[in-house]
């Protein structure tokens, strides 16, 4: 069973901290990619399509893999699988500032499918561990994840310009990820339960039949599609 943050004492701040640190990367190498856009379709040589499959790529990770979240944190537990979503985004980011084009879309699928771990998992582990606290909680890792995503689109061009060209840039962007893991090292040993939910009807097939499932699912995706579209496009 979890032990209450007041009771982890200094290891409840930094398990705050790690949260904090995870929300950062969860945004940033999507919103950072965006304004460098021009450059690397001149590049490569990309058309349209193509450039908008590049940003595509992270969105259709998220629908494979984020079914499969829940899995993977009850057979590892979420601190592990949570560990195991910065080290994909690292790779994925060292693997998309390859001189290759392949790589580049390779690259940014493997930090897609990280992204999509810690989307699912990061709010649940919140619901898990501070369930006192689960709306101060959310609203601090959600600015979190704005302001680091606004970090991303405001650092790169210029590191690009001075230098870094774009595969530096965006290989900048590595740090995000990089101090996560550092500071989510702590919580490896932990082995809690990794329930997610304390209903079972949650996991049952009854969920597929569910008329609100399918409604806030709907709700949740358009205001997705908009949000995507905008920072995709809208500072290349």
């Amino acid at each position: 069973m979890t032990n209450s943050p007041s009771s982890r004492g200094k290891n409840g701040a930094l398990l705050i901290a790690g949260i904090l640190m995870i929300a950062t990367t969860l945004r940033v190498t999507f919103t950072g990619a965006a304004p460098l856009l021009d450059a690397i379709r001149t590049d490569y040589g990309l058309t349209t399509a193509q450039t908008g499959l590049l940003t595509t790529l992270p969105l259709l990770a998220f629908a494979l893999v984020s079914p499969l979240a829940a899995t993977v944190a009850r057979r590892w537990g979420i601190e592990r699988s949570l560990l195991a979503a910065m080290l994909l985004i690292c790779i994925g980011i060292a693997i998309r500032s390859l001189p290759s084009s392949g790589a580049l879309f390779g690259g940014t699928a493997v930090i897609g499918c990280g992204i999509a771990l810690g989307n699912v998992l990061l709010p649940g582990l919140i619901k898990r561990d501070f369930s006192q606290h689960v709306a101060k909680l959310t609203g601090a890792y959600s600015l979190t994840m704005g302001a680091a995503a606004a970090l991303g689109s405001a650092m790169v061009v210029p590191l690009a310009l001075h230098g870094f060209g774009w595969r530096g840039a965006l290989m900048m962007l590595m740090v995000f990820p990089l101090l996560a893991l550092l500071i989510w090292l702590p919580q490896w040993r932990q082995t809690a339960n990794a329930s997610l939910s304390n209903s079972r009807a949650l996991h049952s097939r009854a969920i597929w039949r569910s008329s609100l499932a399918w409604q806030v699912t709907l709700f949740l995706g358009i205001n997705s599609l908009i949000y995507y579209v905008v920072i995709g496009w809208l500072p290349a």
